[in-house]
């Protein structure tokens, strides 16, 4: 029973940790841990929305990942690809470096966010504005683009649902749960990629 619940804990470690072994990814139980970006380093076999994130903010940059949230081949090949155009040790983890370089290739823009007054009625874009709604609204992207917003060591991956902000210098507009999700209750600078 002891050794058995020592294999347990060690498992329940591992996964807890987000191992970077040929165990994580897709493989074994499937489940990924729920971690933010920039957590952990991320490596092959690695999976979960961190992983994802890295995959928008990738394709951002015009590399060809797919947009899942599992780390296979395809992605090493492309962080690799990316730490050699920045002049970092091209070893096809995510660690420290890495995460910063890619952090500031985000351009950053003001941005403010809206939502009571406008709850239950239909955006720019079709989609009808809930409280829980995830999503932008930016004046010229369209409709469905994939965008990954930064604030303060936080991070949401959401998409062009609305047209707007028109205060001048104002670059987008957060709906109410985007800005709760990263924790932004005033105009303020973000950091934002948008996938075109």
């Amino acid at each position: 029973m002891a050794v058995v619940a020592m294999v347990a804990a060690a498992t329940s470690a591992h996964a807890v940790s987000g191992g970077t072994g040929s165990s994580g990814g897709s493989g074994g139980s499937g489940s990924c841990p729920g971690v933010q970006f920039g957590a952990r380093a991320l490596n092959i076999g690695d999976c979960g929305g961190d992983v994802k994130t890295l995959h928008w903010l990738l394709k951002a940059n015009s590399y060809g990942v797919p947009l899942d949230k599992d780390f296979e081949t395809p992605t090493a090949r492309s962080v690799r690809s990316f730490q050699r155009r920045h002049g970092l040790h091209s070893d096809g983890v995510v660690g420290r470096k890495t995460r910063k370089k890619v952090v500031r290739t985000m351009p950053k823009s003001v941005a403010t966010w809206y939502g009571p007054g406008f709850f239950g009625e239909r955006t720019a874009c079709g989609q009808r504005l809930g409280r829980r709604t995830i999503g932008v609204a930016h004046r010229h992207l369209p409709c469905g683009t994939r965008v990954t917003l930064k604030y303060r060591g936080r991070y949401v991956r959401a998409r062009v649902i609305d047209r707007g902000p028109y205060p001048r210098g104002v670059r987008w507009d957060l709906t109410q749960q985007t800005a709760r999700k990263l924790h932004l209750t005033t105009t303020d600078t973000i950091r934002a990629a948008p996938i075109n």
